[in-house]
């Protein structure tokens, strides 16, 4: 581990990024977990990649007109995020299965697009699968900036967010705008998917958003710990997933993504025993009164 540590010039960018990404795409999960759209941030980080797709494509076809591939990213995902909150639920379908559908359209379509320019296929797979092995000073800034902003969006807005979470039609008659509050919070999504993707790839992004916000559900029911623990389990595994990557020559997306379910196997035991515990403590605790109850006068 040494090792690790002595190297952290190499590093400093790549885990800054995925550290600070991954605690705040914990956070924000939360609320996809609670409004049973887990599959959005998977969508939107694919709806990134079909963007990078597409930023290769035009600059190999039309140099004049070429944009970099942020900027694809960002533009496809936010209006995706967009879409995606403002339609209705067709008939017969879910909001789930809408989400699910673009997820798949935008993977192939970024996988097509990829074949039409060679030298960016390795790039773009890159992008879909998560290689954040060196990200450049500038990326890492943007990523802080992002991340800063969402983190300050939640802050003033947590409360609504939770709301509508919670039970959208009492938000509507207490006069919140659930609509725009929809636009607000998918748009966020999108606008750190978008980011995300480009710096440390889809897959981490998709984890960091659905798996830290399950485990923190499942250690408490109190909100704002329920927050601080998705922060804390995603910026977590980012650092220990880099580590991991660095040290074993292991691809570092999956070994990012892979971390958090490696985490809940050593907590939920934890906190089990913690219960029992606790329970066995209040047993013992409240018996001397039962049985000073029980003796007859």
């Amino acid at each position: 581990m040494s090792e690790f540590f002595t190297s952290y010039e190499l590093w400093k960018e790549a885990v800054v990024s995925a550290v600070l990404l991954g605690a705040v795409c914990g956070l924000m999960g939360v609320y996809t977990v609670l409004r049973r759209v887990v599959f959005m941030p998977a969508a939107l980080s694919q709806m990134a990649g079909l963007g990078v797709s597409l930023s290769f494509v035009v600059s190999f076809y039309a140099p004049s007109i070429a944009f970099p591939p942020v900027v694809g990213a960002a533009v496809v995902s936010c209006l995706s995020a967009l879409l995606l909150g403002a339609l209705p639920e067709p008939k017969g379908l879910s909001r789930e299965a809408v989400i699910g559908a673009s997820y798949v359209l935008a993977s192939g379509g970024a996988l097509l697009l990829g074949e039409k320019v060679p030298q960016g296929a390795h790039d773009i797979h890159d992008v879909l699968f998560g290689n954040a092995v060196i990200v450049e000073s500038s990326q890492m800034w943007q990523a802080v900036a992002v991340a800063m902003a969402v983190l300050a969006l939640h802050g003033l807005l947590s409360r609504a967010f939770l709301m509508i979470a919670f039970d959208r039609e009492t938000a509507r008659a207490q006069g919140l705008p659930v609509s725009k509050l929809n636009g607000i919070l998918f748009l966020a999504l999108g606008l750190l998917a978008a980011t995300g993707t480009k710096t440390i790839g889809a897959l981490p992004i998709f984890a960091f958003t659905l798996l830290p916000p399950m485990i923190a559900l499942k250690l408490t029911s109190r909100m704002p710990l329920v927050f601080l623990w998705a922060a804390l389990i995603g910026a977590f595994s980012a650092f220990t997933g880099y580590a991991v990557s660095f040290l074993y020559q292991l691809p570092t997306g999956a070994c990012m993504a892979v971390n958090p379910l490696l985490l809940a196997i050593i907590l939920w035991p934890i906190k089990k025993i913690a219960r029992t515990l606790k329970h066995r403590s209040a047993s013992e605790t409240a018996l001397p009164a039962e049985a000073q109850v029980s003796e007859p006068l």
